[in-house]
């Protein structure tokens, strides 16, 4: 007779790390694709909805880290700590040594132009690639200065403006208000161009997206600001 096992039932699979994680994927998905059927079938597919919401809690998380770093350098340049963590969020989602397609690098993904007049603004050594990739403090005050410095000279913008011209650029911006007439003109004809079925521009898109940010820190750390 086989020895008694003290069971009728056969062993139970334990639920490892891996076998949870894989269930939670399964029930985003499931809900991701519920929630597309509700939709319509309208906007992002489902894997693109996954990714864009992890996408978006884990930078919320990792920039939320960073935010007694964030208020310490947005308090030196007079700004919304806020608009600083939005900023950071859509740069770089909170994760340092990263380096775009432009050459941008950082948690504030600075380009080396940039990056060096803000340095002697500051009156510190122009910090070079490994600097701007690896020294996160350095580069965020780098950034709080730079996105300052585009207020201080135009103080006509409003924050939207601001943030397209942190995107894309002060001249470039400076350059397109001139041909619409004004920042306010450009945005109009870029809503009409939208409303004609093609994209808005994405350093538009961008600023948008960075002032939503903006709000969900502002609550998160509302009573934390000075």
């Amino acid at each position: 007779m086989d020895s008694d096992t003290g069971t009728n039932s056969a062993p139970r699979r334990l639920i490892t790390p891996r076998r949870a994680l894989i269930a939670l994927v399964v029930l985003l998905l499931g809900a991701g694709a519920l929630g597309a059927f509700m939709r319509g079938g309208q906007g992002r597919s489902v894997a693109e909805e996954f990714v864009h919401a992890f996408s978006e809690q884990r930078g919320m998380r990792l920039v939320g880290e960073r935010w007694p770093e964030i208020l310490q350098a947005a308090k030196k340049e007079n700004l919304d700590p806020s608009l600083v963590a939005g900023v950071m969020w859509s740069e770089s989602r909170g994760v340092s040594g990263r380096t775009s397609s432009a050459g941008a690098l950082g948690l504030m993904q600075l380009v080396h132009s940039a990056a060096g007049d803000a340095a002697r603004r500051l009156g510190v050594e122009a910090p070079d690639a490994g600097a701007l990739l690896h020294d996160d403090a350095l580069n965020l005050a780098l950034g709080c200065n730079h996105l300052a410095w585009i207020r201080d000279s135009t103080p006509e913008w409003n924050v939207e403006a601001l943030l397209v011209a942190y995107n894309t650029g002060r001249g470039r911006l400076l350059k397109w208000c001139e041909e619409a007439g004004s920042f306010e003109l450009w945005v109009a004809s870029q809503e009409t161009r939208h409303a004609d079925g093609r994209p808005l521009s994405p350093a538009l898109v961008y600023a948008r997206e960075t002032l939503r940010v903006r709000a969900l820190f502002r609550e998160r750390f509302a009573g934390e600001e000075p």
